[in-house]
């Protein structure tokens, strides 16, 4: 009796995990634009809303990053890092860093005054700075695209999922953006007078030591833009670029991002 009764239970138990199963909701992106795109054929994978402009925050960064390369300026030139109002930084006002490592941090951990500093640092100042990445997106053919200032921290900043695609293909061709904007961490030491000091930045997308295929990431966050992320996979079987703009959160743009990685990396979808 007691046997038949522990068979029934445990009958009923695998009965409910199955309709509980059946009943869970499917896994859904949270942003309100997106787009997925097969860069060897041209097909776009999965979109919605890809051609919204929409502010994007520190995805700004890597136009900074593109035209900062093109100038072929010494990467290796000591910059003195100065304070200026309103933008905040991992770094220490007044230490000197070289211009790679002003790169490296913007792109990785996104530290808005490194990307400042590479544009006021720039031959002509901020503003040829600004008019340069204005006159990249154009040449780019990214007519929805409006650059205001090099951090992302202006909501003026815009752009669409289509246009960021063009610009994200671009990035990869450049090896200081491959190499920086995938980097897991970094350290950065300061000279002192007594003894150095050590500043460790981080990645701020967690996926790029989940996914080895990630070959060019960044990301950004301000309250008008959401939650953004602009990732470029390659493997052996595709290239994509996939591009998620205005996600609730810092967190939810990663797990939008995961999904949209996972879809075409194990052929599943929802």
């Amino acid at each position: 009796m007691l046997k038949n009764a522990i068979k029934l239970l445990i009958v009923l138990s695998l009965c409910v995990g199955v309709a509980w199963a059946k009943k869970a909701p499917a896994p859904q992106i949270l942003a309100t634009s997106y787009a997925v795109m097969d860069l060897e054929t041209g097909e776009m994978l999965k979109e919605q809303n890809s051609a919204e402009v929409r502010s994007i925050a520190s995805i700004t960064k890597m136009m900074t990053a593109i035209v900062t390369l093109d100038a072929h300026l010494d990467m290796d030139e000591i910059i003195r890092v100065e304070a200026v109002r309103g933008i905040s930084t991992h770094m220490r006002i007044g230490q000197l860093i070289s211009r790679s490592n002003l790169l490296h941090i913007a792109l990785m951990s996104s530290d808005n005054l490194a990307a400042k500093t590479l544009a006021m640092t720039y031959p002509g100042g901020e503003y040829t700075f600004i008019n340069h990445m204005n006159r990249k997106a154009y040449s780019l053919g990214m007519t929805n695209t409006v650059f205001t200032d090099p951090t992302g921290l202006e909501e003026t900043n815009v752009s669409t999922a289509q246009d960021l695609i063009k610009m994200l293909t671009l990035a990869g061709t450049y090896q200081p953006i491959r190499i920086y904007s995938t980097s897991e961490s970094t350290q950065i030491t300061i000279p002192a007078k007594k003894k150095p000091q050590t500043i460790n930045f981080k990645t701020t997308n967690n996926l790029v030591a989940k996914y080895k295929d990630i070959i060019v990431s960044k990301t950004g966050w301000i309250q008008k833009a959401g939650g953004c992320l602009i990732m470029l996979v390659e493997n052996q079987s595709s290239k994509r670029a996939i591009v998620v703009l205005n996600s609730r959160n810092t967190h939810t743009r990663l797990v939008d991002g995961d999904l949209l990685h996972g879809i075409y990396n194990n052929g599943k979808s929802f």
